[in-house]
């Protein structure tokens, strides 16, 4: 924030109060950001693409270096995304979420594997220093997916741009500094 404007990002960070970011979402992870310590927060639109480019760590790491942020000190937020039961690639691009953890792919030897991208953001954020305690995604503890709705699989509390094709809504992940 207070930046220009650039032709196009994923990602934004502030420490103005009053002031929201968002990140959409329809399948991609709405991921929110806060250092509740230097009083910074952020927000990252972080789909296959976005997670393979590194978009979440971009977030940390404006976040050290415009506000000073100990990245030990900064909470994050997975909000709802699709899950591997429902997110497949074409295997040249599920290698890549491969080489960030064979776990973030299922059946990897057909030609469209399965792919978590949730587990290979939490992976990233994790190599990148964020405390795996400050990352909330029951994901991770809950690998059956009980508690982790997939946005694919639930038409009746989420827009999927998986499930629906080209005719999808949005959810929105929002964050704000109160005081």
């Amino acid at each position: 924030m207070g930046e220009p404007q650039p032709e196009s990002y994923d990602g934004i960070v502030t420490n103005q109060r009053g002031v929201t970011v968002t990140a959409p979402g329809a399948d991609c992870i709405p991921v929110l950001f806060a250092d509740p310590v230097k009083k910074v927060c952020g927000a990252a639109h972080s789909g296959w693409q976005g997670t393979l480019l590194g978009v979440s760590m971009a977030v940390v790491n404006a976040m050290v270096t415009a506000y000073g942020s100990d990245v030990k000190d900064i909470l994050v937020v997975l909000g709802p995304s699709v899950g591997p039961c429902c997110f497949t690639l074409p295997k040249q691009s599920a290698k890549e979420f491969y080489k960030i953890d064979p776990t973030c792919v299922r059946g990897f030897e057909s030609p469209n594997p399965y792919v978590d991208i949730r587990r290979a953001t939490r992976v990233l954020l994790e190599a990148g220093g964020i405390l795996p305690i400050n990352i909330q995604d029951d994901s991770v503890t809950d690998p059956e997916q009980n508690l982790t709705l997939c946005t694919s699989c639930h038409p009746d509390k989420f827009y999927s741009h998986v499930r629906d094709g080209e005719n999808f809504g949005t959810q929105i992940g929002f964050i704000s500094i109160k005081n």
